[in-house]
């Protein structure tokens, strides 16, 4: 009986197997654009500025900086839903007078943490800043530049719940221009860098290890690949004829994105991307999330 029952779940397993595997690719794939899932200026002002795109299952997180015609300029983080398009919610970080939101993530537990840079006093409204993460012709992806501001002197955190709550906020002086470029969480404590300094704090707000030294990004290649299951999405630059996608014989350079086989390299989809690609990243249960610069201003796809 034992042995007649383990050849039975035996051949339930290999069945199931063999189902999960029979995909029958399409001999060929009409190419097609990107669906857009929302599309907004988000960030109000001459200097507002996307800066960037975190993903979870729950919510697609926009990170910026606004500048409203009254009032200071304050840090943004947009919360939307991945089913419904709508908007969840949209929390202002302020700091005691103006401040940017350059760099974020998100911790274990959901929260997103924001790193950005704040004054004591508001001044006159910045220029416009240079797009940051755009994906130029040569394939080069340009750094975030936020905006230069003699008196952004202070370094600040803010801690934001999945809902939307501001947890709390932290501020660091240190008398000089601090532009923070990227912050991630290194074994409970959140390490920040910046061009030329490298800061951490835990999470309850104490800031230690302040250095200054030359940090330089990691660059972020015009071709990215993503496992997602029994696929690989390939985000790449394609200057010529694609074998078995129809419709896409560029004349220079482009964006796409393919959805291909991860055992046979077949092509399953296949996406020409409207504007500039500012960022491209994928999360598991959620999809693959472009992040876009269109003529409203940004633009969000989710590619499944």
């Amino acid at each position: 009986m034992k042995f007649k029952f383990s050849s039975a779940v035996l051949v339930l397993t290999l069945v199931g197997i063999s189902t999960v595997y029979a995909v029958t690719p399409p001999k060929s794939v009409k190419i097609s654009s990107n669906p857009i899932l929302i599309e907004n200026s988000f960030f109000a002002g001459n200097g507002g500025e996307w800066f960037t795109t975190l993903l979870s299952k729950r919510a697609i997180y926009l990170v910026g900086t606004s500048e409203p015609a009254a009032g200071p300029t304050q840090g943004e983080v947009i919360a939307i839903d991945p089913l419904t398009k709508a908007q969840l919610w949209d929390l202002s970080l302020n700091g005691t007078a103006d401040a940017i939101a350059t760099a974020a993530t998100i911790d274990t537990a959901g929260n997103i943490w924001v790193a950005g840079s704040s004054s004591t006093q508001v001044v006159a409204p910045t220029p416009k800043p240079t797009p940051t993460n755009v994906i130029n012709p040569s394939g080069v992806v340009i750094d975030p530049t936020p905006p230069i501001r003699s008196d952004l002197t202070q370094l600040s955190v803010w801690q934001v719940s999945p809902d939307g709550t501001l947890i709390a906020s932290y501020n660091y002086e240190a008398g000089r221009v601090l532009q923070p470029l990227s912050i991630k969480l290194v074994k409970s404590v959140l390490q920040i860098n910046g061009s030329d300094f490298q800061i951490s704090i835990d999470v309850t707000g104490k800031f230690s290890s302040y250095s200054e030294r030359t940090f330089v990004p990691v660059k972020v290649s015009s071709t990215q690949t993503f496992k997602d299951g029994l696929y690989i999405w390939k985000s790449y630059l394609s200057k010529s004829a694609i074998p078995h996608v129809t419709g896409w014989s560029p004349k220079s350079a482009l964006p796409v994105v393919l959805k291909v086989g991860s055992r046979t390299g077949a092509i399953y989809s296949a996406y020409k991307i409207s504007g500039e690609v500012l960022k491209v990243d994928f999360l598991s249960g959620l999809g693959l999330v472009l992040t876009t610069q269109s003529a409203k201003g940004y633009a969000i796809s989710l590619l499944k």
